[in-house]
């Protein structure tokens, strides 16, 4: 066998145990999601009435933190969040068909560090305790994050909102989970929304 021949069989072996290598790296990849997910066998709420509904592992951004949202419920674009909220606009917005129920997910430019989690969740309850009607609040760990909640029902002029929110450190930044239905769905609704805020998960 001549150089050239042994150059050429060398450089095959070569590729093959690349491609070999980048199939076991995919793999490992593949069950580490698996792994991650394998005791969440349960993606199906059931709402109050009895309607079950079917839930899906979503990331935002490309984010390493994932929520169940439900299959029914479509993306909003930019111009239905704008003419849904007033005010900072979260970046995603996960909603049913009526805008009555959403999943909403703000990634803001406040630096906050996970230690400072407990105090924000104390500023949230003082500044809205006085205005709205406060049903929960507390402070729990999530995957080695500190994650503070408040649920609360927010009392506008005209109408009531029923909220269930999260707050958490990214890279040093706060990100807000909140679920939020219309009053007149929540009890309907809210088994559904704790669902969705319980299963947030962090890789």
């Amino acid at each position: 066998m001549n150089f050239k021949s042994v150059f050429i069989v060398s450089l095959f072996f070569i590729c093959l145990s690349f491609f070999v290598f980048v199939l076991i790296s995919l793999n490992n990849n593949n069950n580490d999601l698996n792994n991650l997910f394998s005791d969440d066998e349960n993606m199906i709420v059931t709402t109050s009435s009895g309607i079950e509904v079917e839930t899906e592992y979503t990331y935002i951004n490309n984010n390493d933190f994932y929520v169940k949202i439900p299959k029914i419920f479509k993306e909003l674009t930019d111009d239905e969040i704008s003419s849904k909220y007033s005010g900072y606009l979260p970046e995603v917005v996960f909603s049913n068909d009526d805008s009555t129920v959403n999943v909403a997910f703000s990634l803001t430019d406040k630096k906050i560090k996970d230690v400072q989690i407990e105090s924000y969740i104390n500023y949230l309850f003082n500044s809205l305790k006085s205005n709205n009607e406060i049903i929960n609040n507390q402070i729990y760990t999530v995957d080695d994050h500190t994650v503070g909640r408040i649920e609360f029902v927010n009392k506008i002029v005209d109408s009531e909102i029923y909220n269930n929110m999260v707050c958490f450190s990214y890279n040093d930044r706060l990100v807000i989970v909140s679920f939020n239905s219309t009053i007149e769905l929540r009890d309907e609704w809210e088994i559904v929304g704790k669902f969705i805020i319980n299963s947030l998960k962090f890789l």
